[in-house]
């Protein structure tokens, strides 16, 4: 795959940005409680692999590219998943209290 010059240095600053929050969400997700870690793992989880996919289609490999996206794919839709089943149904809490 043939990536344009100007999108590899723009995917490379991508990748240099997801790796900075990536540290960043490192330190709440190694502090975290029990029964509280899901969420900074993930998120940490999420831009470390979000960095990998950006080097990977900076770079033009399209099987560290397809290996990238089969991770973040489930990692994205456990985010998901974990947002709403926290969130619950608006009024829920109003007919309860």
């Amino acid at each position: 795959m043939d990536v344009p010059t100007v999108f590899r240095w723009i995917l490379s600053a991508c990748a240099a940005i997801q790796l900075f929050y990536a540290l960043r969400a490192l330190r709440p997700a190694l502090r975290a409680e029990p029964g509280r870690r899901v969420d900074p793992w993930l998120t940490f989880a999420d831009h470390t692999v979000g960095a990998a996919v950006s080097v990977a289609l900076a770079t033009g490999n399209v099987t560290a590219l397809l290996c990238g996206l089969a991770v973040l794919g489930p990692i994205l839709t456990w985010q998901l998943v974990h947002h709403l089943r926290a969130g619950g149904s608006p009024g829920t809490e109003s007919r309860t209290g």
